[in-house]
């Protein structure tokens, strides 16, 4: 159900205002087309003659629906989800990689491409990299092909004068099909460069790509010139990006994807001349069971090997250690190969089944880790010790990681600096001795086994790990098998260490055997493999979701195993392959629509008695920042036409939906992410009708997985309650702005209900603060207290007049909000709103806490088990105490999504296992895990005085923890515990006389505390409310990091309260704040609202 709003640019025809409405429901506007309900929209338009744009739209799902009938009727099959995806692409004229595990017909989907394209007289090229699979695809093209159809082949075993054919119909171009080696294409370059053809299909990039000449000639046969070829590449080795002329219409280039990463930066010519990369299929889709055995025993390896029976990979971490196993299990008559000596004879016995057991070497780049895909055969792997990486502890061997940690631990760098690895040897060698270091090292990082005697550090290797570990479990055939890996390890540092870092990368977690039920998981195993042996039903598909953040895109399709990345206009797109098909993930870049600024009043039309928002594509300058809707090719600041235009973005979604089986929406969880998703689903659903919308609490695979459970569409209550919000920030915004701008002739100046309430409270706290000046006396007391007292104190003694010991328990504070963590966090680390808001947003969307913009201190069950996985982790279990703290509110609390706490992070930084976070990252991190871990611990039961003393005739309550009884929370957000009174008189050992207000300044920490406890504001908008303030000049930070007025803030708020007071009262904002609440739940009627919101200011307007 729409919302009455009218979209700039929309038309699905011609480009123009279209209503969300008329979008919905997939008709272009009034000016193309008056019918409400026509039968056909591509006749109705044709008919009056207004056809343009969706000509396009109507010819690809005609082609599309004319490629798949043929492609059944020739195969006898329907395409799988990955072919759908193809065709699409293929329909479009794209150029791209094919990125999908084996067995999905990717060969059978390049022949049918060529096949129907020949129908159309067009020419294709078909390239591999064996003259086996020449002949084949010789021999099945024969068999589909009609007998018009003209197919050359080309091998080198061919007779003369089959040759002599060939080179005749090549030379005179005489084919539709054209099938060679990639062995052709070296010896033919020149020839082949001079061809031009509309698609080229090479089934083996990786052989092609072994000359980088032939990437050249693979350009060139798809009509790029080579004076075109020679620019980008040019451009390219300056580190820049070519941009294709627009002129240029080449063909469909489309290759395999590659095994190993392409070298060098001549491939990026495919980026830059046909806007996709080379991708590998790094697909992270597994299924596999990590157990852990907590003893090298045996025995109980060969118990296991007797349960498996068959498909076993063992690992071990030296050779020795493998050859002494071998030698073992040879004993108890087990058929076992090892891989050291004879890898490629004893691969090939296990491959069929001669031997049941191989034993390799733990090693990243090792052939069995690597160089192995046999999911059908590969079904346990076992880990003799857990993969490890050894590095040497002696100064002038040490990594430069370790050396780095300690000496920043040590404060002998700060954690900006980052000198070269000598000099950090060096400094070191200057401040520690080589024992100092060794123990240094043992005290800062944990999950390392460091020994002494051989000066020698050892780190799980956990990328190695997750390598080997995958070998059992694969998609084969569409089907994602099952498998298990095993690890021996009985140190408990080095296994909780890997356990991290594999629940941090692959969002795995490792069971100990005690919770392994080993017939059932074989059961599993077995099973999951029967069913690639029958006939397979195709269940892939292609889902693409679009997010807000290119960071989210970039985490998400990280998670999943990105496999390739691709240009669309203005975005990037990202594709990862899954165990349900290919998921294709890209980013609107924040909001892509906003209200126009000429227009009806301030961008809100009135027709019929209601309100119709017009909104146009939001446009950005790419030199000073400035954004705007207009239609213009410059800036207005500026005049710099470097502009980003989301019109573009927007066509680039429509085109990229167009390939897509699904879509799914999954901006932020709050109005903004809602409206975004109603801008983006109204604008696409002309093109494509299977969309929908999907809520991600985290950034998480697990969070991906719960949020596709609850597909919804987009929920309009949220929409209309952003619509009410930004409408009413853009007529009193724009009135008062308008009126300030006037009387104070400067055109930077803004006003707002919220900013110019908050503004007021800082002018009049300035006020009080100055009338509120006292005496003071800080007593610091022979037992090691201050006191604060309130006047000039004359006395040398305390005394004592009354005291009691208490025992009490404590309960620990709720987990963090937006408008406490925004207060605490600014406090603590001294750093401004919205710079906390912004490094929050970061941890966010790289997937390291929940949704940060929340009232709630809700914790699920989730949330809870971090909290117990942690402790259990730290041997603490015993003080677990889960706390949901509140049954209301849509989102959680900001709290971790991992039990991984910042120190943990920090040691998998410098190991560069993670990227991009700073130091100021990491602490706010810390007060988020450590606040979390207090709400879910069990209470404090301490030990407190109650004590009155007297002091000049004045008599001072205190109270204060003296002890601790019984530690909880506390072991993560410490107490204070201070020194025992007793019942007598205390000296005063110094006296300090000063001046203080009573009346403390705002700070940033507490404005935002004010405005959740007034109800003014939002979890979105208190910082930005405190960072326009600054923006315009209205306030300042002193040297004490207190907030106070600018002369042009005060002068400011006076003007407001003096003339328009009603729109900017405390009470006024707070009562409106209440009422769009109410839209948000569907309590208000929008419309009703946004009159009432009119006739308030409709008297300000007629002011003029």
């Amino acid at each position: 159900m729409a919302v009455n709003s009218k979209y700039h640019h929309s038309c699905i025809n011609c480009g123009g205002l279209n209503t969300d409405e008329r979008n919905e429901r997939g008709l272009p506007c009034e000016v193309c087309l008056l019918e409400e309900s026509p039968s056909d929209i591509y006749r109705a338009l044709l008919e009056r003659k207004t056809l343009k744009e969706y000509r396009f739209y109507h010819d690809f799902w005609n082609e599309y629906e004319d490629f798949r009938s043929f492609f059944k009727k020739k195969f006898g099959k329907d395409l799988t989800g990955y072919q759908r995806l193809w065709a699409k692409r293929i329909v479009q004229g794209k150029s791209f990689t094919m990125v999908a595990p084996t067995g999905v017909g990717k060969t059978t989907f390049g022949m049918m491409t060529a096949l129907w394209l020949a129908r159309k007289g067009k020419k294709s090229a078909l390239v591999f990299p064996t003259v086996t699979l020449v002949k084949q695809t010789l021999e099945r093209l024969q068999e589909f092909a009609d007998e018009k159809v003209k197919i050359l082949g080309f091998y080198s075993s061919m007779k003369k004068e089959e040759k002599e054919k060939f080179e005749k119909s090549f030379e005179e171009d005489d084919y539709h099909i054209l099938v060679f080696s990639t062995q052709f294409v070296s010896k033919n370059r020149e020839k082949l460069s001079q061809k031009r053809f509309d698609f080229v299909f090479v089934d083996d990039v990786d052989a092609v790509l072994k000359a980088s000449r032939n990437i050249d000639t693979l350009l060139m046969m798809v009509g790029i010139p080579e004076e075109i070829i020679r620019k980008a590449f040019s451009t390219i080795k300056q580190g820049k990006i070519y941009e294709r002329p627009k002129s240029l219409k080449p063909g469909i280039l489309v290759v395999s994807s590659a095994t190993a990463k392409p070298r060098g930066i001549r491939p990026l010519l495919f980026r830059d001349l046909l806007n996709f990369t080379v991708g590998r299929l790094v697909s992270v889709a597994r299924n596999i069971t990590h157990v852990r055995i907590s003893t090298r025993s045996k025995e109980k390896l060969i118990e296991l090997l007797e349960i498996f029976r068959d498909g076993i990979l063992i690992f071990t971490q030296t050779e020795e250690e493998g050859k002494e196993l071998y030698e073992y299990l040879k004993r108890f008559k087990f058929n076992v190969g090892e891989t050291w000596s004879e890898f490629e004879k004893n691969f090939e016995d296990f491959k069929v089944g001669k031997l049941n057991i191989l034993i390799g070497v733990q090693a990243y780049y090792g052939k069995l880790t690597r160089g192995v895909d046999l999911p059908e055969r590969i079904k346990y792997v076992i880990f003799w010790g857990t993969p490890s990486m050894r590095f040497s502890l002696e100064f002038d061997r040490a990594p430069r990681f370790v050396l780095a940690r300690v000496l920043k631990e040590m404060g002998l760098i700060k954690a900006q600096e980052n000198p070269d690895v000598e000099e950090l040897r060096k400094i070191a060698k200057e401040h520690l001795t080589q024992k100092e270091f060794v123990e240094k090292i043992k005290e800062i990082f944990r999950g390392v086994v460091v020994k002494d005697e051989d000066l020698e550090m050892t780190i799980p290797d956990v990328y190695t790990y997750i390598q080997a570990s995958g070998r059992s479990s694969r998609i084969l055939n569409g089907v994602l098998v099952k498998g298990v890996s095993v690890i021996f390890e009985e140190d408990e540092e080095i296994f909780e260490s890997l356990k991290t870092r594999l629940l941090l990368i692959a969002e795995e977690e490792i069971i100990e055997e005690s919770e392994t039920n080993w017939k059932e998981l074989v059961h599993e195993v077995e099973e999951s493999r029967k069913r690639i042996e029958g006939e397979l039903t195709d269940t892939s598909k292609s889902l693409l979701i679009i997010v807000e953040s290119p960071t989210k895109a970039e985490t998400l399709s990280r998670f999943l195993g990105r496999a390739s990345s691709r240009k669309e206009r203005n975005i990037i797109v990202h594709e990862a392959v899954t165990g349900e098909g290919v998921i294709l993930f890209t980013a609107t870049r924040g909001h892509v629509y906003d209200l126009v600024t000429k227009g009806g009043i301030h961008g809100v039309e009135e027709e019929n008695g209601k309100f119709v928002p017009v909104y146009n594509s939001l446009k950005r300058c790419r030199d000073c920042g400035y954004q705007f809707t207009e239609d213009r090719d410059e800036c207005p600041v500026c005049s710099s036409k470097n502009i980003d235009d989301k019109t573009e973005t927007l066509r680039a979604l429509r085109e990229i939906s167009l390939e897509a089986d699904e879509i799914l929406v999954a901006t932020d969880p709050d109005v903004e992410g809602e409206k975004i998703s109603w801008d983006v689903t109204q604008y696409l659903l002309p093109a494509t009708r299977s969309l929908r919308r999907i809520e991600m609490h985290e950034i998480t695979r697990y969070g991906f997985k719960k949020a596709r459970e609850s597909v919804r569409f987009v929920d309009f209550n949220l929409v209309k309650a952003q619509i009410v919000r930004r409408v009413q920030d853009r007529w009193i915004g724009f009135e008062l702005s308008g009126k300030l701008q006037k009387r104070f002739g400067r055109s930077n100046l803004s006003a707002g209900r919220v900013q110019s309430t908050v503004l007021g409270w800082i002018v009049e706290r300035e006020e009080e603060y100055k009338k509120s000046e006292k005496d003071f006396t800080l007593l610091v007391l022979e037992n090691g207290v201050n006191l604060e007292v309130e006047g000039k104190i004359a006395d040398d003694v305390v005394t004592v007049v009354e005291l009691q010991e208490v025992e009490e328990e404590r309960n620990p504070l709720p987990p963090y909000t937006t408008s406490s963590a925004l207060s605490e966090i600014s406090q603590k680390l001294r750093l401004g709103v919205q710079e906390v808001m912004d490094i929050l947003q970061d941890l966010f969307e790289k997937g390291f806490i929940t949704y940060h913009r929340t009232d709630s201190t809700r914790i699920s069950l989730e949330g809870q088990n971090v909290a117990r996985t942690y402790l259990r982790k730290i041997g603490k279990e015993d003080i677990f105490m889960g706390r949901s703290w509140s049954t209301e509110g849509a989102h959680e609390a900001i709290r971790p999504v991992k039990p991984i706490d910042a120190r943990e992070l920090e040691e998998m930084v410098e190991e560069g296992l993670i990227a991009d976070l700073t130091k100021k990252h990491l602490r706010v991190y810390e007060l988020i895990f450590n606040r979390f871990l207090a709400s879910q611990s069990a209470a404090v039961k301490v030990k407190k005085q109650i004590v009155t003393v007297d002091v000049d005739g004045k008599r001072i309550g205190i109270e204060q923890i003296v002890e601790i009884l019984r530690d909880g929370w506390n072991l993560f957000v410490p107490l204070t515990v201070s020194p025992r009174f007793e019942h007598r008189n205390y000296k005063i050992k110094e006296k300090k006389f000063y001046k203080k207000h009573t009346v403390p300044l705002f700070t940033q920490a507490s404005i935002v505390e004010e405005m959740k406890k007034r109800g003014i504001g939002r979890p979105s908008t208190y910082a930005k409310i405190v960072e326009v303030l600054f923006r315009r000049g209205y306030v300042y930070e002193d040297k004490y990091k207190r907030v106070r007025p600018t002369r042009l803030g005060v002068m400011v708020y006076s003007y407001l309260k003096e003339r328009y007071e009603k729109y900017v009262t405390e009470e006024t904002t707070r009562r409106l704040e209440e009422i769009m609440d109410k839209v948000e739940r569907g309590e208000e009627d929008y419309q009703a609202t946004l009159r009432l919101l009119y006739e308030e200011i409709k008297s300000l307007m007629e002011e003029g």
